[in-house]
Protein backbone atom coordinates (compact mmCIF):
# COMPACT_ATOMS: atom_id res chain seq x y z
CA UNK A 1 0.00 0.00 0.00
CA UNK A 2 1.35 3.47 -0.73
CA UNK A 3 2.83 4.86 2.45
CA UNK A 4 0.14 7.16 3.80
CA UNK A 5 -0.62 5.26 6.99
CA UNK A 6 0.01 6.89 10.33
CA UNK A 7 2.85 6.07 12.73
CA UNK A 8 2.14 4.21 15.94
CA UNK A 9 0.34 6.07 18.69
CA UNK A 10 2.77 5.05 21.42
CA UNK A 11 6.44 4.27 21.93
CA UNK A 12 9.12 6.48 20.44
CA UNK A 13 6.55 8.75 18.81
CA UNK A 14 5.33 9.90 22.25
CA UNK A 15 8.50 12.00 22.46
CA UNK A 16 7.13 14.10 19.62
CA UNK A 17 4.22 15.36 21.77
CA UNK A 18 6.20 18.13 23.57
CA UNK A 19 7.50 19.42 20.23
CA UNK A 20 3.88 19.67 19.09
CA UNK A 21 3.27 22.20 21.87
CA UNK A 22 6.18 24.28 20.60
CA UNK A 23 4.79 24.08 17.09
CA UNK A 24 1.46 25.37 18.39
CA UNK A 25 3.01 28.76 19.10
CA UNK A 26 4.29 29.02 15.54
CA UNK A 27 0.79 28.12 14.32
CA UNK A 28 -0.59 30.98 16.44
CA UNK A 29 1.46 33.59 14.54
CA UNK A 30 -1.55 34.72 12.45
CA UNK A 31 -3.18 35.62 15.75
CA UNK A 32 -0.18 37.53 17.13
CA UNK A 33 -2.23 40.67 17.73
CA UNK A 34 -4.81 38.78 19.77
CA UNK A 35 -2.05 36.86 21.56
CA UNK A 36 -0.31 40.08 22.62
CA UNK A 37 -3.62 41.57 23.73
CA UNK A 38 -4.39 38.51 25.85
CA UNK A 39 -0.87 38.54 27.33
CA UNK A 40 -1.15 42.24 28.21
CA UNK A 41 -4.55 41.75 29.83
CA UNK A 42 -3.21 38.74 31.74
CA UNK A 43 -0.26 40.72 33.11
CA UNK A 44 -2.48 43.70 34.00
CA UNK A 45 -5.02 41.49 35.75
CA UNK A 46 -2.24 39.72 37.67
CA UNK A 47 -0.70 43.06 38.70
CA UNK A 48 -4.02 44.38 40.04
CA UNK A 49 -4.40 41.19 42.05
CA UNK A 50 -1.46 42.25 44.21
CA UNK A 51 -3.19 45.37 45.50
CA UNK A 52 -5.80 43.91 47.96
CA UNK A 53 -3.18 42.17 50.19
CA UNK A 54 -1.23 45.44 50.35
CA UNK A 55 -4.35 47.29 51.47
CA UNK A 56 -5.26 44.62 54.03
CA UNK A 57 -1.71 44.55 55.39
CA UNK A 58 -1.68 48.33 55.75
CA UNK A 59 -5.02 48.24 57.59
CA UNK A 60 -3.78 45.64 60.10
CA UNK A 61 -0.52 47.52 60.70
CA UNK A 62 -2.42 50.77 61.31
CA UNK A 63 -4.81 49.01 63.70
CA UNK A 64 -1.84 47.45 65.53
CA UNK A 65 -0.23 50.85 66.04
CA UNK A 66 -3.49 52.67 66.79
CA UNK A 67 -3.28 54.89 63.70
CA UNK A 68 -6.51 56.38 62.32
CA UNK A 69 -8.14 54.56 59.39
CA UNK A 70 -10.29 56.07 56.64
CA UNK A 71 -12.64 53.11 56.19
CA UNK A 72 -14.45 54.68 53.21
CA UNK A 73 -11.19 55.32 51.38
CA UNK A 74 -10.00 51.77 51.91
CA UNK A 75 -13.42 50.45 50.89
CA UNK A 76 -13.22 52.58 47.75
CA UNK A 77 -9.75 51.25 46.98
CA UNK A 78 -10.81 47.64 47.42
CA UNK A 79 -14.03 48.01 45.40
CA UNK A 80 -12.28 50.05 42.72
CA UNK A 81 -9.48 47.57 42.23
CA UNK A 82 -11.98 44.68 42.27
CA UNK A 83 -14.05 46.39 39.56
CA UNK A 84 -10.98 47.07 37.40
CA UNK A 85 -9.78 43.50 37.87
CA UNK A 86 -13.26 42.24 36.92
CA UNK A 87 -13.30 44.36 33.76
CA UNK A 88 -9.83 43.10 32.83
CA UNK A 89 -10.95 39.52 33.47
CA UNK A 90 -14.02 39.98 31.28
CA UNK A 91 -11.96 41.49 28.46
CA UNK A 92 -9.41 38.72 28.81
CA UNK A 93 -12.15 36.08 28.59
CA UNK A 94 -13.61 37.66 25.44
CA UNK A 95 -10.29 38.01 23.61
CA UNK A 96 -9.08 34.58 24.71
CA UNK A 97 -12.31 32.99 23.51
CA UNK A 98 -12.06 34.88 20.21
CA UNK A 99 -8.50 33.70 19.65
CA UNK A 100 -9.38 30.12 20.60
CA UNK A 101 -12.40 29.98 18.31
CA UNK A 102 -10.49 31.47 15.39
CA UNK A 103 -7.74 28.89 15.86
CA UNK A 104 -10.36 26.14 16.22
CA UNK A 105 -11.99 27.23 12.94
CA UNK A 106 -8.61 27.33 11.19
CA UNK A 107 -7.38 23.95 12.42
CA UNK A 108 -10.66 22.16 11.68
CA UNK A 109 -10.80 23.66 8.20
CA UNK A 110 -7.19 22.66 7.51
CA UNK A 111 -7.70 19.15 8.86
CA UNK A 112 -10.87 18.52 6.87
CA UNK A 113 -9.47 20.00 3.67
CA UNK A 114 -6.25 17.99 4.04
CA UNK A 115 -8.13 14.76 4.73
CA UNK A 116 -10.24 15.34 1.63
CA UNK A 117 -7.06 15.68 -0.42
CA UNK A 118 -5.46 12.45 0.83
CA UNK A 119 -5.58 9.35 -1.38
CA UNK A 120 -7.97 6.47 -0.90
CA UNK A 121 -5.29 4.38 0.82
CA UNK A 122 -5.39 6.68 3.86
CA UNK A 123 -9.08 6.04 4.46
CA UNK A 124 -8.69 2.31 3.87
CA UNK A 125 -6.24 2.20 6.80
CA UNK A 126 -8.07 4.46 9.27
CA UNK A 127 -11.48 4.16 10.89
CA UNK A 128 -13.89 6.94 9.97
CA UNK A 129 -14.84 7.44 13.62
CA UNK A 130 -11.19 8.03 14.55
CA UNK A 131 -10.80 10.63 11.80
CA UNK A 132 -13.96 12.41 12.95
CA UNK A 133 -12.52 12.41 16.48
CA UNK A 134 -9.39 14.17 15.22
CA UNK A 135 -11.43 16.99 13.68
CA UNK A 136 -13.93 17.37 16.54
CA UNK A 137 -12.40 16.19 19.82
CA UNK A 138 -8.70 16.82 19.30
CA UNK A 139 -9.33 20.29 17.92
CA UNK A 140 -11.60 21.06 20.90
CA UNK A 141 -8.93 19.82 23.32
CA UNK A 142 -6.43 22.23 21.79
CA UNK A 143 -8.98 25.04 21.97
CA UNK A 144 -9.46 24.34 25.69
CA UNK A 145 -5.69 24.56 26.14
CA UNK A 146 -5.54 27.95 24.42
CA UNK A 147 -8.56 29.46 26.15
CA UNK A 148 -8.01 27.98 29.61
CA UNK A 149 -4.84 26.24 30.64
CA UNK A 150 -2.28 28.39 28.82
CA UNK A 151 -3.90 31.57 30.13
CA UNK A 152 -3.88 30.16 33.66
CA UNK A 153 -0.22 29.16 33.39
CA UNK A 154 0.87 32.50 31.94
CA UNK A 155 -1.03 34.35 34.66
CA UNK A 156 0.42 32.08 37.34
CA UNK A 157 3.96 32.45 36.02
CA UNK A 158 3.70 36.24 35.97
CA UNK A 159 2.27 36.29 39.48
CA UNK A 160 4.92 33.89 40.79
CA UNK A 161 7.82 35.98 39.45
CA UNK A 162 6.41 39.22 40.85
CA UNK A 163 5.48 37.78 44.22
CA UNK A 164 8.90 36.18 44.79
CA UNK A 165 10.48 39.61 44.29
CA UNK A 166 7.95 41.18 46.65
CA UNK A 167 8.41 38.51 49.34
CA UNK A 168 12.18 38.83 49.31
CA UNK A 169 11.79 42.59 49.56
CA UNK A 170 9.62 42.16 52.67
CA UNK A 171 11.83 39.61 54.47
CA UNK A 172 14.30 37.36 52.73
CA UNK A 173 14.45 34.77 55.52
CA UNK A 174 10.68 34.40 55.61
CA UNK A 175 10.65 34.27 51.78
CA UNK A 176 13.14 31.38 51.75
CA UNK A 177 11.02 29.54 54.30
CA UNK A 178 7.88 30.11 52.18
CA UNK A 179 9.66 28.60 49.15
CA UNK A 180 10.84 25.52 51.07
CA UNK A 181 7.99 23.27 49.78
CA UNK A 182 8.79 24.09 46.13
CA UNK A 183 11.45 21.34 45.62
CA UNK A 184 9.00 18.82 47.08
CA UNK A 185 6.36 20.05 44.65
CA UNK A 186 8.77 19.30 41.80
CA UNK A 187 9.54 15.79 43.10
CA UNK A 188 5.83 15.14 43.58
CA UNK A 189 5.15 16.44 40.08
CA UNK A 190 7.74 14.17 38.48
CA UNK A 191 6.37 11.15 40.36
CA UNK A 192 2.84 11.61 38.98
CA UNK A 193 3.63 13.03 35.54
CA UNK A 194 4.40 9.84 33.59
CA UNK A 195 1.48 7.76 34.95
CA UNK A 196 -0.90 10.64 34.23
CA UNK A 197 0.37 11.08 30.66
CA UNK A 198 0.22 7.33 29.98
CA UNK A 199 -3.30 7.03 31.39
CA UNK A 200 -4.41 10.11 29.43
CA UNK A 201 -3.06 8.61 26.22
CA UNK A 202 -4.74 5.26 26.95
CA UNK A 203 -8.04 7.04 27.51
CA UNK A 204 -7.69 8.87 24.21
CA UNK A 205 -6.85 5.66 22.34
CA UNK A 206 -9.78 3.81 23.94
CA UNK A 207 -12.10 6.72 23.15
CA UNK A 208 -10.99 6.68 19.50
CA UNK A 209 -11.75 2.96 19.39
CA UNK A 210 -15.18 3.60 20.88
CA UNK A 211 -15.97 6.24 18.25
CA UNK A 212 -14.74 3.95 15.48
CA UNK A 213 -16.86 1.01 16.66
CA UNK A 214 -19.93 3.22 17.10
CA UNK A 215 -19.59 4.67 13.61
CA UNK A 216 -19.14 1.26 11.98
CA UNK A 217 -21.96 -0.46 13.83
CA UNK A 218 -24.46 2.38 13.45
CA UNK A 219 -23.63 2.69 9.75
CA UNK A 220 -24.15 -1.07 9.42
CA UNK A 221 -27.23 -1.24 11.63
CA UNK A 222 -29.17 -3.07 8.91
CA UNK A 223 -26.64 -5.92 8.97
CA UNK A 224 -26.66 -5.99 12.78
CA UNK A 225 -30.45 -6.24 12.89
CA UNK A 226 -30.65 -8.68 9.98
CA UNK A 227 -28.48 -11.19 11.82
CA UNK A 228 -29.95 -10.49 15.26
CA UNK A 229 -26.63 -9.31 16.71
CA UNK A 230 -27.98 -6.38 18.76
CA UNK A 231 -27.22 -8.00 22.12
CA UNK A 232 -23.74 -9.08 21.06
CA UNK A 233 -22.91 -5.59 19.76
CA UNK A 234 -24.24 -4.01 22.97
CA UNK A 235 -22.05 -6.33 25.07
CA UNK A 236 -19.01 -5.51 22.95
CA UNK A 237 -19.63 -1.78 23.22
CA UNK A 238 -20.15 -2.01 26.97
CA UNK A 239 -16.83 -3.86 27.29
CA UNK A 240 -15.10 -0.93 25.60
CA UNK A 241 -16.91 1.66 27.76
CA UNK A 242 -16.17 -0.30 30.95
CA UNK A 243 -12.49 -0.29 30.03
CA UNK A 244 -12.73 3.44 29.43
CA UNK A 245 -14.45 3.89 32.79
CA UNK A 246 -11.62 2.03 34.54
CA UNK A 247 -9.04 4.27 32.90
CA UNK A 248 -10.98 7.39 33.89
CA UNK A 249 -11.18 6.16 37.49
CA UNK A 250 -7.41 5.56 37.48
CA UNK A 251 -6.85 9.03 36.07
CA UNK A 252 -9.06 10.51 38.79
CA UNK A 253 -7.14 8.61 41.47
CA UNK A 254 -3.79 9.80 40.12
CA UNK A 255 -5.06 13.37 39.86
CA UNK A 256 -6.48 13.15 43.36
CA UNK A 257 -3.18 11.86 44.71
CA UNK A 258 -1.28 14.66 43.05
CA UNK A 259 -3.71 17.27 44.31
CA UNK A 260 -3.83 15.90 47.88
CA UNK A 261 -0.05 15.74 48.24
CA UNK A 262 0.30 19.23 46.73
CA UNK A 263 -2.34 20.55 49.13
CA UNK A 264 -0.52 18.96 52.05
CA UNK A 265 2.74 20.61 51.01
CA UNK A 266 0.88 23.92 50.77
CA UNK A 267 -0.36 23.45 54.34
CA UNK A 268 3.17 22.69 55.53
CA UNK A 269 4.44 25.86 53.84
CA UNK A 270 1.72 27.96 55.49
CA UNK A 271 2.53 26.42 58.86
CA UNK A 272 6.22 27.25 58.52
CA UNK A 273 5.45 30.84 57.54
CA UNK A 274 3.04 31.26 60.46
CA UNK A 275 5.54 29.75 62.91
CA UNK A 276 8.53 31.83 61.90
CA UNK A 277 6.45 34.88 61.04
CA UNK A 278 4.86 34.73 64.50
CA UNK A 279 8.31 34.72 66.06
CA UNK A 280 9.30 37.75 63.99
CA UNK A 281 6.10 39.52 65.04
CA UNK A 282 6.77 38.87 68.71
CA UNK A 283 10.31 40.15 68.26
CA UNK A 284 8.93 43.28 66.60
CA UNK A 285 10.87 42.63 63.39
CA UNK A 286 7.71 42.74 61.28
CA UNK A 287 4.20 43.93 61.95
CA UNK A 288 1.09 41.74 62.15
CA UNK A 289 -0.22 43.37 58.96
CA UNK A 290 3.00 42.53 57.16
CA UNK A 291 2.64 38.89 58.26
CA UNK A 292 -0.98 38.82 57.04
CA UNK A 293 0.11 40.32 53.71
CA UNK A 294 2.97 37.82 53.49
CA UNK A 295 0.63 34.91 54.13
CA UNK A 296 -1.86 36.12 51.53
CA UNK A 297 0.86 36.52 48.94
CA UNK A 298 2.46 33.14 49.63
CA UNK A 299 -0.82 31.20 49.71
CA UNK A 300 -2.42 32.95 46.74
CA UNK A 301 0.53 33.73 44.51
CA UNK A 302 3.18 31.13 45.41
CA UNK A 303 1.35 27.93 46.33
CA UNK A 304 -1.69 28.86 44.22
CA UNK A 305 0.14 29.04 40.87
CA UNK A 306 2.11 25.90 41.66
CA UNK A 307 -1.10 24.00 42.41
CA UNK A 308 -2.69 25.44 39.28
CA UNK A 309 0.26 24.15 37.29
CA UNK A 310 -0.11 20.69 38.80
CA UNK A 311 -3.84 20.66 38.10
CA UNK A 312 -3.12 21.67 34.50
CA UNK A 313 -0.69 18.76 33.92
CA UNK A 314 -3.35 16.37 32.63
CA UNK A 315 -5.10 18.86 30.29
CA UNK A 316 -1.71 19.92 28.93
CA UNK A 317 -0.69 16.28 28.38
CA UNK A 318 -3.97 15.67 26.56
CA UNK A 319 -3.49 18.78 24.46
CA UNK A 320 0.10 17.77 23.61
CA UNK A 321 -1.04 14.39 22.35
CA UNK A 322 -4.00 15.93 20.51
CA UNK A 323 -1.67 18.45 18.86
CA UNK A 324 0.71 15.67 17.88
CA UNK A 325 -2.13 13.74 16.22
CA UNK A 326 -3.37 16.88 14.43
CA UNK A 327 0.07 17.91 13.16
CA UNK A 328 0.94 14.32 12.27
CA UNK A 329 -2.20 14.16 10.13
CA UNK A 330 -1.49 17.52 8.51
CA UNK A 331 2.08 16.40 7.76
CA UNK A 332 1.03 13.24 5.92
CA UNK A 333 2.27 13.62 2.39
CA UNK A 334 -0.18 12.95 -0.39
CA UNK A 335 1.57 10.40 -2.58
CA UNK A 336 -1.06 11.04 -5.26
CA UNK A 337 -0.73 14.76 -5.79
CA UNK A 338 -0.28 17.31 -8.56
CA UNK A 339 3.22 18.14 -9.66
CA UNK A 340 4.22 21.81 -9.25
CA UNK A 341 2.66 23.91 -11.99
CA UNK A 342 0.95 20.87 -13.55
CA UNK A 343 -1.35 22.02 -16.39
CA UNK A 344 -5.10 21.32 -16.33
CA UNK A 345 -6.41 18.38 -18.29
CA UNK A 346 -7.66 19.50 -21.73
CA UNK A 347 -11.13 18.36 -22.82
CA UNK A 348 -10.91 14.57 -22.95
CA UNK A 349 -11.38 12.70 -26.21
CA UNK A 350 -11.16 9.30 -24.52
CA UNK A 351 -8.02 7.46 -25.69
CA UNK A 352 -6.74 5.44 -22.71
CA UNK A 353 -3.45 3.53 -22.53
CA UNK A 354 -2.20 1.31 -19.72
CA UNK A 355 1.45 1.05 -20.76
CA UNK A 356 3.35 -1.82 -19.06
CA UNK A 357 1.66 -1.12 -15.72
CA UNK A 358 2.95 -2.68 -12.53
CA UNK A 359 1.24 -1.96 -9.23
CA UNK A 360 1.52 -3.21 -5.65
CA UNK A 361 -0.36 -2.30 -2.49
CA UNK A 362 2.32 -3.87 -0.31
CA UNK A 363 6.03 -3.96 -1.18
CA UNK A 364 7.06 -6.90 -3.35
CA UNK A 365 3.47 -8.12 -3.71
CA UNK A 366 2.37 -6.92 -7.18
CA UNK A 367 -1.31 -7.21 -8.03
CA UNK A 368 -0.93 -5.81 -11.57
CA UNK A 369 2.00 -7.30 -13.48
CA UNK A 370 3.24 -5.61 -16.63
CA UNK A 371 -0.24 -4.98 -18.00
CA UNK A 372 -0.70 -3.19 -21.32
CA UNK A 373 -4.19 -2.26 -22.47
CA UNK A 374 -5.40 0.30 -24.97
CA UNK A 375 -8.91 1.73 -25.33
CA UNK A 376 -9.83 4.01 -28.20
CA UNK A 377 -12.15 6.97 -27.72
CA UNK A 378 -15.78 5.84 -27.54
CA UNK A 379 -14.98 2.17 -26.95
CA UNK A 380 -16.59 0.05 -24.27
CA UNK A 381 -14.00 -2.08 -22.47
CA UNK A 382 -15.28 -4.90 -20.26
CA UNK A 383 -13.10 -6.26 -17.45
CA UNK A 384 -13.89 -9.74 -16.17
CA UNK A 385 -12.14 -12.20 -13.92
CA UNK A 386 -12.34 -13.86 -10.55
CA UNK A 387 -12.13 -11.86 -7.31
CA UNK A 388 -8.61 -10.58 -6.77
CA UNK A 389 -7.74 -10.62 -10.46
CA UNK A 390 -7.15 -6.84 -10.52
CA UNK A 391 -10.34 -5.47 -12.12
CA UNK A 392 -11.16 -2.87 -9.47
CA UNK A 393 -7.48 -2.01 -9.08
CA UNK A 394 -7.37 -1.03 -12.75
CA UNK A 395 -10.36 1.29 -12.31
CA UNK A 396 -8.74 2.79 -9.19
CA UNK A 397 -5.62 3.50 -11.22
CA UNK A 398 -7.77 5.05 -13.93
CA UNK A 399 -9.33 7.35 -11.32
CA UNK A 400 -5.82 7.98 -10.00
CA UNK A 401 -6.66 6.89 -6.48
CA UNK A 402 -3.21 5.34 -6.79
CA UNK A 403 -0.25 5.82 -9.11
CA UNK A 404 1.36 2.84 -10.86
CA UNK A 405 4.45 1.43 -9.21
CA UNK A 406 5.98 1.50 -12.67
CA UNK A 407 4.73 2.08 -16.20
CA UNK A 408 2.51 4.86 -17.56
CA UNK A 409 -1.22 5.48 -17.66
CA UNK A 410 -2.08 8.05 -20.31
CA UNK A 411 -5.29 9.77 -21.38
CA UNK A 412 -5.13 11.21 -24.91
CA UNK A 413 -1.35 10.91 -24.58
CA UNK A 414 -1.20 12.81 -21.25
CA UNK A 415 0.41 10.93 -18.34
CA UNK A 416 -2.04 11.25 -15.43
CA UNK A 417 0.86 12.15 -13.14
CA UNK A 418 1.63 15.23 -15.23
CA UNK A 419 -1.77 16.95 -15.22
CA UNK A 420 -4.01 18.51 -12.56
CA UNK A 421 -5.95 15.73 -10.88
CA UNK A 422 -9.15 17.69 -10.21
CA UNK A 423 -9.45 18.87 -13.80
CA UNK A 424 -9.17 15.24 -14.90
CA UNK A 425 -11.66 13.76 -12.44
CA UNK A 426 -14.23 16.40 -13.38
CA UNK A 427 -14.41 14.67 -16.76
CA UNK A 428 -14.74 11.11 -15.39
CA UNK A 429 -17.91 9.48 -14.10
CA UNK A 430 -18.11 6.52 -11.71
CA UNK A 431 -20.78 4.14 -10.52
CA UNK A 432 -19.27 1.85 -7.91
CA UNK A 433 -20.43 -1.56 -6.75
CA UNK A 434 -21.60 -0.09 -3.44
CA UNK A 435 -23.54 3.10 -4.07
CA UNK A 436 -22.71 5.91 -1.64
CA UNK A 437 -25.58 8.32 -1.12
CA UNK A 438 -25.84 11.27 1.26
CA UNK A 439 -28.50 12.02 3.86
CA UNK A 440 -30.22 14.68 1.80
CA UNK A 441 -32.90 14.78 -0.89
CA UNK A 442 -32.97 12.52 -3.95
CA UNK A 443 -32.66 15.63 -6.11
CA UNK A 444 -29.47 16.79 -4.37
CA UNK A 445 -27.97 13.30 -4.53
CA UNK A 446 -28.42 13.16 -8.30
CA UNK A 447 -27.30 16.75 -8.81
CA UNK A 448 -24.08 15.99 -6.91
CA UNK A 449 -22.78 14.83 -10.29
CA UNK A 450 -23.06 18.41 -11.59
CA UNK A 451 -24.06 21.05 -9.08
CA UNK A 452 -25.22 23.57 -11.70
CA UNK A 453 -27.65 21.13 -13.34
CA UNK A 454 -31.23 22.27 -13.90
CA UNK A 455 -34.28 20.43 -12.64
CA UNK A 456 -35.04 19.18 -16.15
CA UNK A 457 -31.50 17.83 -16.55
CA UNK A 458 -31.79 15.97 -13.24
CA UNK A 459 -35.12 14.45 -14.32
CA UNK A 460 -33.68 13.49 -17.71
CA UNK A 461 -30.78 11.66 -16.02
CA UNK A 462 -33.24 9.89 -13.71
CA UNK A 463 -35.34 8.76 -16.68
CA UNK A 464 -32.23 7.45 -18.42
CA UNK A 465 -31.40 5.45 -15.29
CA UNK A 466 -34.99 4.15 -15.11
CA UNK A 467 -35.56 5.63 -11.65
CA UNK A 468 -37.76 8.66 -12.44
CA UNK A 469 -41.11 7.00 -11.74
CA UNK A 470 -39.85 5.33 -8.58
CA UNK A 471 -38.74 8.75 -7.31
CA UNK A 472 -42.15 10.27 -8.06
CA UNK A 473 -43.75 7.47 -6.01
CA UNK A 474 -41.75 8.50 -2.92
CA UNK A 475 -43.61 10.58 -0.27
CA UNK A 476 -42.05 13.91 -1.36
CA UNK A 477 -40.86 12.93 -4.80
CA UNK A 478 -37.47 14.36 -5.66
CA UNK A 479 -37.38 16.26 -2.34
CA UNK A 480 -37.64 13.07 -0.27
CA UNK A 481 -34.84 12.78 2.31
CA UNK A 482 -33.36 9.32 1.83
CA UNK A 483 -31.63 8.86 5.21
CA UNK A 484 -28.00 8.06 5.87
CA UNK A 485 -26.52 6.13 2.93
CA UNK A 486 -29.98 5.87 1.38
CA UNK A 487 -31.37 3.65 4.12
CA UNK A 488 -34.96 4.40 2.99
CA UNK A 489 -34.34 3.05 -0.51
CA UNK A 490 -33.96 -0.44 -1.89
CA UNK A 491 -30.52 -1.54 -3.08
CA UNK A 492 -31.65 -1.35 -6.70
CA UNK A 493 -33.05 2.17 -6.25
CA UNK A 494 -29.83 3.34 -4.66
CA UNK A 495 -27.84 1.91 -7.55
CA UNK A 496 -30.01 3.58 -10.16
CA UNK A 497 -29.76 6.95 -8.40
CA UNK A 498 -25.99 6.57 -8.42
CA UNK A 499 -26.12 5.79 -12.14
CA UNK A 500 -28.27 8.88 -12.75
CA UNK A 501 -25.73 10.96 -10.81
CA UNK A 502 -22.88 9.70 -13.00
CA UNK A 503 -24.84 10.24 -16.22
CA UNK A 504 -25.73 13.79 -15.22
CA UNK A 505 -22.03 14.63 -15.02
CA UNK A 506 -21.80 13.85 -18.76
CA UNK A 507 -18.34 12.30 -18.39
CA UNK A 508 -16.02 11.54 -21.29
CA UNK A 509 -14.78 8.45 -19.47
CA UNK A 510 -17.31 6.35 -17.57
CA UNK A 511 -16.46 3.61 -15.08
CA UNK A 512 -19.16 1.10 -14.14
CA UNK A 513 -17.91 -1.19 -11.37
CA UNK A 514 -20.60 -3.86 -10.98
CA UNK A 515 -23.09 -1.03 -11.55
CA UNK A 516 -25.99 -3.37 -12.41
CA UNK A 517 -25.19 -6.14 -9.95
CA UNK A 518 -28.00 -5.14 -7.55
CA UNK A 519 -30.76 -4.96 -10.16
CA UNK A 520 -33.28 -7.57 -11.12
CA UNK A 521 -33.11 -8.96 -14.64
CA UNK A 522 -36.03 -6.91 -16.00
CA UNK A 523 -34.75 -3.60 -14.61
CA UNK A 524 -31.24 -4.46 -15.73
CA UNK A 525 -32.45 -5.02 -19.28
CA UNK A 526 -34.27 -1.67 -19.30
CA UNK A 527 -31.23 0.10 -17.83
CA UNK A 528 -28.87 -1.61 -20.24
CA UNK A 529 -30.86 -0.28 -23.19
CA UNK A 530 -30.58 3.26 -21.81
CA UNK A 531 -26.88 2.81 -21.14
CA UNK A 532 -26.29 1.55 -24.67
CA UNK A 533 -27.63 4.84 -26.00
CA UNK A 534 -25.88 7.05 -23.46
CA UNK A 535 -22.48 5.34 -23.74
CA UNK A 536 -22.21 6.33 -27.39
CA UNK A 537 -19.22 8.64 -27.85
CA UNK A 538 -17.80 7.88 -24.37
CA UNK A 539 -14.95 5.62 -23.37
CA UNK A 540 -16.32 3.24 -20.79
CA UNK A 541 -14.78 0.60 -18.53
CA UNK A 542 -17.29 -1.92 -17.25
CA UNK A 543 -16.56 -4.40 -14.47
CA UNK A 544 -19.26 -7.06 -14.30
CA UNK A 545 -19.81 -10.62 -13.14
CA UNK A 546 -22.95 -10.91 -15.25
CA UNK A 547 -21.57 -11.55 -18.72
CA UNK A 548 -24.95 -10.67 -20.25
CA UNK A 549 -24.20 -7.00 -19.52
CA UNK A 550 -20.96 -6.91 -21.51
CA UNK A 551 -21.58 -9.02 -24.62
CA UNK A 552 -21.79 -5.82 -26.71
CA UNK A 553 -18.44 -4.51 -25.45
CA UNK A 554 -15.91 -3.49 -28.09
CA UNK A 555 -13.17 -5.19 -26.11
CA UNK A 556 -13.53 -7.82 -23.41
CA UNK A 557 -10.46 -8.26 -21.20
CA UNK A 558 -10.04 -11.38 -19.06
CA UNK A 559 -7.78 -10.86 -16.05
CA UNK A 560 -6.13 -13.53 -13.94
CA UNK A 561 -3.88 -12.52 -11.03
CA UNK A 562 -3.09 -9.12 -12.53
CA UNK A 563 -2.32 -10.38 -16.03
CA UNK A 564 -4.42 -10.22 -19.22
CA UNK A 565 -4.96 -13.79 -20.35
CA UNK A 566 -7.63 -13.17 -23.00
CA UNK A 567 -8.72 -10.14 -24.99
CA UNK A 568 -11.19 -9.66 -27.84
CA UNK A 569 -14.86 -9.33 -28.69
CA UNK A 570 -17.57 -11.61 -27.33
CA UNK A 571 -17.62 -13.66 -30.54
CA UNK A 572 -13.82 -13.91 -30.72
CA UNK A 573 -13.47 -15.09 -27.13
CA UNK A 574 -16.24 -17.65 -27.47
CA UNK A 575 -14.47 -19.12 -30.48
CA UNK A 576 -11.20 -19.47 -28.52
CA UNK A 577 -12.83 -21.69 -25.92
CA UNK A 578 -10.89 -20.22 -22.99
CA UNK A 579 -11.91 -18.98 -19.55
CA UNK A 580 -14.42 -16.48 -20.94
CA UNK A 581 -16.16 -19.14 -23.03
CA UNK A 582 -16.29 -21.42 -19.98
CA UNK A 583 -17.77 -18.70 -17.75
CA UNK A 584 -20.29 -17.67 -20.38
CA UNK A 585 -21.39 -21.25 -20.96
CA UNK A 586 -21.94 -21.78 -17.24
CA UNK A 587 -23.99 -18.59 -16.86
CA UNK A 588 -25.94 -19.34 -20.03
CA UNK A 589 -26.74 -22.85 -18.78
CA UNK A 590 -27.92 -21.52 -15.44
CA UNK A 591 -30.11 -18.93 -17.20
CA UNK A 592 -31.72 -21.66 -19.35
CA UNK A 593 -32.36 -23.82 -16.27
CA UNK A 594 -33.96 -20.89 -14.44
CA UNK A 595 -36.08 -20.05 -17.47
CA UNK A 596 -37.38 -23.60 -17.66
Amino acid sequence: MPQVDEPHERGADERKAPSALRRLFSELRPFLGLLLTCSSLTIAQSAFGFVPPLILGDIVNRLQHGDPINAYAYLGYIVGFAVVQGILGYALGVYTSLMGQKFLLLIRERLYRHMQSLPLAYFEKNQTGKLVSYVINDASTVNNLITGNLNTLVSGAVQLVIVVIVLFAINWKLALLALTPVPFYIVNFRRFLKPLQTTSDDIRTRRDTMFGVMQERLAGVQVVKSFGQERRESRGFMAITRGLMGLNVRQGALGGGLWTSADALCGIGQGLVLWYGGILCLQGTIGAGTLVMFLMYSVTYVYGPIIQFLVAIDPIARAQNALWRIFRTLDIKNVVDDKPEAPPMPPIKGDVLFDNIWFEYEPNQPVIKGLTLEAKAGQMVALIGFSGSGKTTLTSLLLRHYDPTSGRLTIDGHDLRDIQLLSYREQVGVVAQESILFNTSVFENIRYGRMDATEEEVHRAARAANIHQAILDLPDGYETKIGEDGVKLSVGEKQRIAIARALLADPKILILDEATSSLDSQTEAQLQQALDNLLQGRTSFVVAHRLSTIVKADVIVVLEKGVITEQGTHTELLSKGGLYASLYQKQFSVALENAS
